[in-house]
């Protein structure tokens, strides 16, 4: 098969020798008018919009009504082929660089147009640097200038780096960093708590070849992130903070964390991974807010409504309600560290928005499922869900006497009460909190 580019070019060739055809028959006909033309039809001549006018005087001399006619057809024919060219390759934004790089000017006053002092390539010099060591690669395809600053962020005389990045993942494990000013260590940041161990994680991630995955396995077989969230009044009253780490603090669900357990539970999620992202199920109340209702939001399947929240579609203007409750990163800057709030409108959203109540219903039917129809399996394999733990007997009860009592008090069917009791499942502490 032809490739697209193959095809795009025999269509461009098309193209342009009907643009040429078409363009040589206007001119060989405009051609003969020219020597009769009078001063002022020089001037209105220039008019393509007249031309046929003028043209038209001269039937029965130098032109037929046919020949007219046809250059009528020609003129609408070159206007709608100039409108219409074919579609062009998928275009895409991408940064490269030049095997000779242009000289640098100081812009004056920022203007473009005035270049003052010459600069050459070099690094920030408050940060007391080397001089760029700049080689050029063999390829000749480069430069050079972009290896030599990754080779000098990540060089071993520069220990910034991997401590940025272990204190990163240090604080995606535990809520917050050695450093709890991730993006600033300098004098307007927190100093490290614990600095000895910021720089043994450093240490061991650059020796391990900068890879991730032995740095995770290091710190989730440690002590500390094996510790309870249990407090004892002693270590409260010396370390209220847990600077210390003496254990392991408790913290809720991130908001793509929440919307994912949620599908984890009640056995919808999509594992599926890569490819495009897909448009989650928005509130026409929310599209409303927009200036127009709905614009730039598509609907997906829902299998593909079903995968990981990592894979929605992010509209800068239009963020989704559940993410946006539980505290997701703002899209018009960085977010460095999200902070987890404690608001109403969370609880309100996970009790009546037509996400949960739909989500709670595919809980209920899973339980149905794969439980019967009997209640106590039912609340037993929903709360193991939920809880990820085995329920006890007070728990099992105390779900199955709700589901009797849903059904009694407000004249609802069994399922419809089952469904009610997996909304209250998903709203559990023990469910939106790690502990």
């Amino acid at each position: 098969r032809d490739s697209p580019r193959q095809r795009h070019t025999e269509e461009m060739r098309s193209y342009r020798r009907k643009q040429r055809e078409i363009q040589d028959r206007i001119v060989s006909l405009e051609r003969r008018v020219l020597p009769t033309l009078i001063p002022v039809e020089k001037e209105d001549f220039g008019n393509e919009a007249v031309r046929p006018q003028i043209m038209a005087k001269r039937i029965g001399t130098i032109y037929t009504a046919d020949e007219i006619a046809e250059y009528r057809t020609l003129l609408r024919d070159r206007r709608k082929l100039n409108d219409s060219p074919p579609k062009g390759l998928e275009m895409a934004l991408c940064v490269t660089e030049q095997s000779e790089p242009r000289e640098t000017h100081i812009l004056m006053r920022g203007n473009p147009h005035v270049e003052g002092e010459l600069v050459t390539a070099g690094f920030p010099s408050v940060l007391n640097p080397p001089a760029p060591m700049i080689s050029k690669p063999a390829e000749n395809e480069s430069s050079g200038r972009r290896l030599a600053l990754a080779n000098w962020i990540t060089s071993k005389e520069n220990p910034l780096t991997a401590r940025v990045m272990v204190n990163r993942v240090w604080q995606y494990h535990f809520g917050r960093g050695i450093v709890r000013t991730p993006s600033n260590y300098g004098f307007q940041g927190t100093k490290p708590t614990h600095p000895e161990l910021l720089d043994h994680l450093a240490t061991e991630f650059q020796r391990g070849g900068w890879k991730l995955k032995p740095l995770h396995k290091m710190i989730m077989m440690s002590s500390t992130y094996r510790m309870s969230s249990a407090g004892n009044p002693k270590a409260l009253a010396a370390d209220p903070e847990n600077d210390n780490m003496w254990r392991f603090d408790m913290r809720r669900l991130e908001a793509e964390e929440v919307r994912d357990s949620i599908l984890a539970a009640n056995g919808s999620l999509n594992l599926k991974m890569g490819g495009p992202s897909f448009y989650t199920t928005i509130p026409a109340e929310v599209l409303a807010g927009q200036s127009v209702p709905g614009a730039g939001w598509g609907k997906s399947s829902p299998e593909e409504e079903a995968r990981r929240s990592v894979y929605i579609f992010v509209k800068r203007s239009l963020i989704v309600p559940m993410i946006a409750s539980f505290d997701g990163a703002e899209t018009d800057f960085s977010c460095p560290v999200r902070f987890a709030t404690v608001q109403p409108t969370q609880a309100l959203g996970m009790i009546n928005s037509a996400f949960i109540n739909k989500e709670a219903r595919e809980f209920a039917d899973f339980l149905k499922k794969n439980a019967g129809s009997d209640s106590e399996a039912q609340v037993k394999l929903a709360l193991t869900r939920v809880m990820q733990r085995n329920p006890t007997r007070k728990e099992i009860d105390r779900g199955t006497k709700l589901i009797e009592s849903i059904q009694r008090k407000h004249g609802v069917t069994k399922d419809d009460a089952l469904m009610r009791f997996c909304t209250v499942a998903l709203n559990l502490d023990e469910f939106l909190y790690i502990d």
